[in-house]
């Protein structure tokens, strides 16, 4: 039994609603809906009867609140000791990450909140750092991780968007297949510029003769909102530009493959606290944000004056 899920369903039951509870809590009400949905099916009854109103406990649903609301209170109050004292821990934690990885900004500030005597050094570079030689504890990886003597531990998946800007498809319109994308400007993410690019779609792949090129997402999407052409963005530096207007999706029907996130450390070394408690800090903080199955940054108020 998921015990996240029985302590969402105990907090639903003490606000008197979906709304009050993610309010309470910090939950998104679809994570809360969803996660209730899980262990209603787990138990194979039905726990709450929904209404406009709010909700209602069935029988079964009381039975549950009178048989583990103790208990979860009794582990939420153990829980809440260990955090106290974890919060103490003092030092520094040394992390690497890909450039322009606006998700993790909200992550890492909300860590040193939660442990504001734990000082946080941030690599960001597109290279894959040696952890060892150059002293990084974690690092975030996205794609394959394919390094030996590592420990990777996959946290979510990121999702891709094939974006032009408004400007761009208002003069030249859009392409209405694959084939036809090479017909367009396009750009994309690369490392080296005799590198040769790649697009999957649909199941194909696609080589790409880019007309601009380079390793920052954040010049990427700078391009495309100038109306410049076609280029290849993670959902979360895509996706209020696209709410909003600027961006459009292309070839919607094409589906992206998703990127693979994991939390890389090596393996020979025994991690610290420190490292335990950012590795459970960021598995938790993505779940409580709904963010384990897909990457954006909808739902997070968070644009710190870009774009």
């Amino acid at each position: 039994m998921d015990l996240n899920a029985v302590k969402m369903f105990i907090a639903l039951v003490q606000a008197g609603s979906f709304s009050g509870c993610s309010t309470k809590t910090g939950i998104p009400i679809a994570t809360l809906s969803r996660k209730i949905k899980e262990l209603e099916r787990y138990l194979s009854v039905q726990l709450i009867e929904r209404s406009r109103q709010g909700i209602r406990l069935t029988s079964s649903g009381q039975q549950l609140v009178e048989q583990a609301g103790e208990s979860i209170e009794s582990l939420s109050t153990v829980e809440q000791y260990i955090r106290n004292s974890q919060q103490k821990l003092t030092g520094k934690l040394r992390l690497s990450m890909p450039q322009a990885f606006e998700l993790w900004w909200a992550l890492l500030h909300d860590f040193q909140l939660a442990y504001p005597d734990i000082d946080v050094h941030v690599a960001a570079n597109n290279r894959k750092l040696d952890l060892i030689a150059d002293g990084i504890d974690v690092a975030v990886r996205v794609g394959a991780v394919g390094v030996e003597n590592m420990v990777a531990k996959k946290v979510m998946e990121l999702e891709m968007r094939l974006v032009a800007g408004k400007t761009f498809t208002a003069r030249y319109g859009m392409p209405d297949s694959i084939d036809r994308l090479l017909d367009f400007p396009l750009a994309c993410n690369a490392e080296a510029a005799d590198k040769q690019a790649e697009w999957r779609l649909g199941g194909e792949i696609l080589v790409v003769k880019p007309h601009f090129a380079t390793n920052d997402y954040f010049h990427l999407r700078y391009w495309a909102l100038l109306g410049n052409g076609i280029c290849e963005l993670p959902a979360m530096l895509a996706d209020s530009f696209i709410r909003s207007g600027e961006l459009v999706i292309v070839l919607p029907e094409q589906a992206l493959p998703k990127q693979n996130i994991h939390l890389v450390y090596p393996s020979h070394r025994h991690p610290s606290s420190i490292v335990r408690v950012y590795i459970d800090f960021c598995v938790t903080w993505l779940q409580q944000h709904d963010m384990v199955g897909q990457a954006t940054l909808q739902g997070i108020p968070l644009r710190l004056g870009l774009g």
